[in-house]
């Protein structure tokens, strides 16, 4: 269009300097019969120079016409290739039925070495660093893993312009069949990690959750909706010791308030764990047995049930309840996230032909802050109530029995983390994280006829002499009497009831981007972290273990990267 109006307005230039020239003539024919040769010979010359003046800007002005010409053209020409370009490349997302899908996820070869032998994964169970009496927890330990490998699928909908629709669901391969093994096929199977369905109401400042995510007790980074939790950046699939998290099924309703205050209550899936009681040292009078029988604690799934029936489950009658509060405040160029959650939960046992229940639960919170943005963040996150180890990823235990009726005995514990982020450069980011938990002692004594009943959790009288002797006993034996190490204390007077008081780390890697463009994302990660588990004293002494861990990461991402950027070959 451009080459259109200026060809337009040439036309209309070179009208009116015609008409210019015709009135000059005109008046040169007037004035030529009564001035003097001269003065004839000087009009003509002028007039003579505007002419060659007029047809040089013609022509200029032909050339623009024509270069703006060619310029759309090409232009034309260009948009053409790029557009056959993106097509042979295809989209970065599919339209279904006007559903938007995302594909995502990345493979990954990820290794681990440890100090001491657990006998884990990538993700370490830190509530299992060895004691001395472990046989294998005297050997170091590597491994390699593509199990981390990770597939996801989002998918978005816009019902009406105020009510919006999402739904996630993400996989990985660090699940376990009790027929798994690493022989020869390394036959895992696929692991349910979320899968979750969110509706938005923006005209009610309301948002519904329905599915399996990440728990509400899970820190945010803005808001409170399921897909803005913060996960550390570790390698370890556990993260570190003090991350208050879980994964679980629920149902979840929140309301925003001008997307700066948020309220949000939620329902989910309950479990228990236990402590169990240590056993007494020779020359102690008593016993840690309750009378009749120690309370039942779980159930064996049911064959049928679609639970693997060797698995045994804890006796939970009603969901976990939370509650969030949060605030995003505006604070110059950045936004603050603060926090805060409440959490009720009940614990059931079976005792004395009865059931005998208990209430525990606790509050919780965090903050994340960008320090400097796109350069520094920090964060820091917390919790501390009664029966609240599960949520912790050092996964201490939530209760144990009573040693008066059977009942739930809930455990106070205190968790937290603090870490932060450094981005140097778009391409790196170097993380640094330290947390622990902690868990409080409750003896109980109990006099019955004849007997003291020692019990409680971390009772001091229980027996800790067998924590640091070695059992090389083994659980099987074969051929040239090889086998498994039986790995537990050797018992009776030598046992250990190693009652795990905290759990403790520091750790810190980073993760550099190799390759970002539109065939997706390299990314290759390092992580070292030093973990500290200490024992509660007994008789005996107070047990410790310590472990070293270095991991590496390599995962290529082929859904991420930055947008295609599409060459033009010059034509020759």
């Amino acid at each position: 269009m451009n080459h259109i109006r200026r060809h337009r307005r040439a036309r209309l230039l070179r009208a009116s300097e015609l008409g210019s020239l015709a009135i000059g003539l005109v008046a040169f024919s007037v004035s030529s019969a009564l001035a003097s040769e001269e003065e004839l010979r000087a009009e003509v010359r002028a007039l003579v120079e505007r002419l060659h003046k007029l047809e040089s800007r013609l022509d200029k002005a032909q050339k623009t016409a024509q270069a703006d010409k060619k310029k759309e053209k090409e232009e034309k020409q260009k948009e053409k290739e790029k557009k056959e370009e993106a097509e042979k490349l295809g989209p970065d997302k599919f339209r279904f039925r006007g559903i938007t899908i995302t594909p995502g996820g990345f493979l990954a070869l990820e290794s681990v070495w440890r100090s001491r032998w657990i006998g884990a994964d990538i993700n370490t169970p830190f509530q299992n660093i060895p004691y001395n009496f472990f046989a294998t927890g005297h050997s170091s330990e590597f491994r390699f893993s593509a199990r981390p490998s990770r597939f996801s699928l989002l998918l978005k909908g816009d019902v009406d312009p105020l009510t919006n629709i999402f739904a996630y669901v993400e996989t990985d391969f660090l699940g376990a069949a009790q027929t798994a093994n690493s022989n020869e096929s390394n036959s895992y199977n696929l692991r349910l990690r979320q899968a979750y369905t969110n509706i938005d109401w923006d005209v009610f400042g309301a948002h519904f959750m329905a599915g399996q995510a990440w728990s509400l007790v899970t820190l945010n980074k803005t808001g409170i909706k399921p897909d803005t939790t913060i996960q550390p950046l570790t390698i370890d699939h556990q993260y570190v010791p003090g991350y208050t998290w879980a994964r679980q099924p629920g149902l979840r309703l929140t309301m925003d308030f001008y997307k700066e205050f948020w309220l949000s209550l939620a329902a989910e899936g309950a479990a228990t764990t236990f402590a169990g009681y240590g056993s007494l040292p020779p020359g102690v009078f008593g016993t840690t047995a309750l009378p009749l029988q120690n309370p039942i604690l779980f159930g064996q799934a049911a064959g049928g049930g679609l639970y693997n029936i060797v698995n045994s489950y804890s006796l939970n009658r009603a969901p976990d309840l939370i509650g969030k509060a949060a605030w995003d405040a505006h604070l110059g160029d950045r936004v603050i996230h603060v926090e805060g959650f409440g959490l009720m939960r009940n614990f059931t046992t079976r005792a004395y032909w009865g059931n005998r229940s208990a209430w525990g639960g606790g509050f919780g919170g965090g903050v994340f802050v960008p320090v400097v943005p796109d350069l520094l963040d920090f964060q820091v996150s917390g919790a501390i109530g009664r029966g609240i180890g599960r949520y912790g990823s050092g996964q201490l235990a939530d209760a144990t029995w009573s040693a008066y009726d059977g009942g739930p005995l809930p455990i106070h514990e205190r968790m937290i983390l603090i870490g932060g982020v450094l981005h140097p450069r778009p391409d790196l980011d170097i993380y640094a994280y330290a947390g622990g938990e902690f868990a409080s002692r409750n003896p109980q004594y109990v006099a019955i006829p004849g007997n003291v009943i020692f019990g409680g959790f971390a009772n001091p009288y229980f027996n800790n002499l067998g924590c640091n002797i070695e059992n090389d006993a083994l659980t099987t034996t074969a051929f040239l009497s090889g086998g498994t190490a039986a790995n537990v204390p050797l018992g009776g007077a030598l046992a250990c009831a190693g009652v795990i008081k905290d759990i403790r780390q520091v750790t810190g890697g980073f993760w550099h981007t190799l390759y970002e463009g539109q065939f997706g994302k390299v990314r290759g990660g390092v992580q070292y972290s030093y973990t500290v588990k200490d024992g509660y004293f007994g008789v005996g002494g107070a047990p410790q273990a310590r472990d070293s861990m270095v991991f590496t990461s390599f995962r290529y991402y082929p859904f991420e990267g930055a947008a295609p950027t599409i060459p033009v070959l010059a034509k020759f």
